[in-house]
């Protein structure tokens, strides 16, 4: 994108010439990474709801279980599945707001553009490979459910799995979304210098 970056500008009344950026050259950038963000935003609000469902399950199983004696067949299996989802679905608003975890003991000693290039370097020969891979992987299963209709064997009630494997192939794809989105702020900042 950096062809034709630059043009030459009359300033008013036919002066000397100006050299600007042109502001149309990282539209695009801005537009992928925007797309990409809300879908991470809106990810991350649902994960952040499914705790209302993954607490309330959890408290009538609890409360059956030993205020009733009456425990029941279906918690466990619920309290997994809403789990998993919702931690699935956190990955990529948690990636988009540079939340995970990482060591910076020599990584903050560094100056700014050479992190941002070894963050493309990383982001290059690391994530995308692996995430790309789980993108793949993660289809694999949710396919796989749909077609045999599997069902959990962990427990008495054995609901489908088809809505959970689903979710986690959705989630790792929007994980990839957001690193695409993480890979292209940080290549438009180290050839560009400016953010989006």
């Amino acid at each position: 994108f950096a062809r034709g970056a630059r043009r030459r500008l009359r300033a008013p009344g036919g002066g000397t010439a100006v050299d600007s950026i042109d502001p149309t050259d990282i539209v695009w950038a801005r537009r992928v990474v925007r797309a990409c963000d809300e879908v991470s935003a809106w990810s991350g609000k649902i994960a952040s709801w499914l705790v209302w469902p993954l607490m309330l399950t959890i408290t009538y199983e609890v409360i059956c279980r030993y205020a009733l004696n009456a425990p029941t067949v279906w918690a466990f299996d619920m309290a997994y599945m809403i789990g998993g989802s919702m931690m699935a679905l956190g990955m990529g608003h948690v990636l988009q707001e540079r939340g995970h975890v990482r060591v910076d003991v020599l990584y903050d000693l560094l100056p700014p553009r050479l992190k941002q290039l070894l963050d493309l370097i990383f982001t290059l020969v690391f994530f995308f490979p692996i995430t790309v891979a789980f993108v793949y992987l993660s289809w694999q299963y949710a396919l796989l459910a749909w077609v045999r209709g599997e069902r959990s064997g962990y427990g008495i009630w054995e609901p489908t799995l088809i809505p959970f494997r689903s979710i986690v192939f959705v989630a790792w794809a929007i994980l990839l979304l957001a690193g695409v989105a993480w890979f292209t702020r940080t290549l438009v900042a180290l050839v560009r210098g400016k953010s989006l």
